[in-house]
């Protein structure tokens, strides 16, 4: 009898239980996609995976917390999932700079090869580090650049300003002989305006939905990264569940995922065209200068980065993490085929 009070009052205690949840999301100015998938997602999260969560969703820019502290934030019980933003944490966290090394990925089959092999990887070290489950991971897009002036090649950025937002890619357009400029994403439309900067990198879709493209008219679609965020738990909110609740908040995570590839490929496409004058639906069209991509441009590019952002980044992430290169030679190094490093790379223009 008491074996069977206790299996109903179980039951009953299942069937009241709500799961709070507070999940830090994309800021607003990326556009589309936080507005129109992930918003829509965590909304009907409880819905579509059928756990009894009670979901409160902020938007990075609403919640009063920088961006770049995102995984602070999960360790320290501020929040439960965040949107993980993986170049404005990679000074807190050296390996989500691996995932996304300049020249790297060249296109979004690759992007989701790079993700397979090394996503449980950075998974791995987010837990060990920051108490953090990597839930899924995704893409913007590729990371491109455009200009107020007139280009044709990667080397015509020498003596420009140019916007970026990681220490690898600033590395790279100082030896190239640019001048980098870390900059916020929403500070770079006034910068580009009043002539501040002279290029800016980010996506087409980004660039487009942000205003970017009133204040320049050249766009070369070199992919010279691909803007890799990903979703992350504290582990202190995934080990309350159960392991059927963990399964189910796992696989609606999986589908989003997937999701968000294809939508991101879309939205890509669709941009590049809205830009550079082609057919154009939902988004403002410019009529911005497309530069084409050389194969010599594509060679500089992974040259540099292998010979110049690669060994900086091993060193850094090896004091983090000893075992970070040798993890990143057996998975990625594979995959990727950076050129050797023994082979010259080119005089600096």
């Amino acid at each position: 009898m008491l074996g069977v009070i206790a299996l109903a009052f179980g039951l009953a205690w299942r069937q009241l239980r709500t799961i709070p949840l507070l999940v830090l999301g994309q800021p607003r100015s990326v556009g589309l996609l936080q507005r129109d998938q992930e918003a829509p997602f965590f909304r009907d999260l409880a819905a579509n995976s059928g756990l009894p969560l009670a979901i409160t969703y902020r938007t990075a820019d609403s919640f009063g917390l920088k961006d770049s502290h995102q995984l602070e934030a999960l360790r320290d019980g501020r929040v439960d999932i965040v949107s993980l933003r993986f170049m404005q944490n990679i000074g807190t966290e050296p390996s989500l700079e691996g995932l996304d090394l300049p020249g790297m990925i060249p296109d979004f089959a690759m992007g989701r090869r790079v993700a397979a092999a090394y996503g449980p990887i950075v998974d791995g070290y987010l837990q060990r580090r920051f108490g953090a489950k990597l839930l899924g991971l995704w893409s913007f897009g590729p990371q491109v650049m455009l200009c107020r002036g007139p280009v044709t090649n990667l080397q015509d950025i020498r003596g420009r300003r140019v916007r970026v937002a990681s220490p690898g890619l600033a590395q790279l357009v100082t030896a190239i002989g640019a001048t980098p400029a870390i900059l916020p994403f929403e500070d770079t439309r006034t910068a580009l305006e009043l002539a501040m900067v002279d290029c800016a990198v980010t996506s087409a879709a980004s660039a487009n939905f942000a205003g970017w493209t009133d204040h320049t008219s050249s766009f070369y679609p070199l992919a010279l990264q691909f803007g890799f965020n990903g979703y992350a738990i504290s582990l202190r909110q995934w080990n309350s569940l159960s392991p059927a609740e963990q399964e189910r908040l796992q696989q609606s995570f999986d589908r989003f995922s997937t999701r968000l590839w294809r939508y991101s490929e879309d939205l890509q496409y669709a941009s590049e065209q809205c830009i550079t004058g082609g057919a154009c639906q939902g988004q403002r069209r410019h009529q911005l200068q497309l530069v084409p991509v050389s194969a010599s441009d594509v060679a500089l590019l992974q040259r540099l980065s292998r010979q110049l952002v690669l060994p900086k980044w091993s060193v850094r992430c090896n004091r983090i993490h000893p075992d970070c290169r040798r993890q990143w030679d057996a998975t990625l190094a594979p995959i990727v085929h950076f050129p050797e490093a023994s082979v010259p790379g080119p005089e600096r223009p």
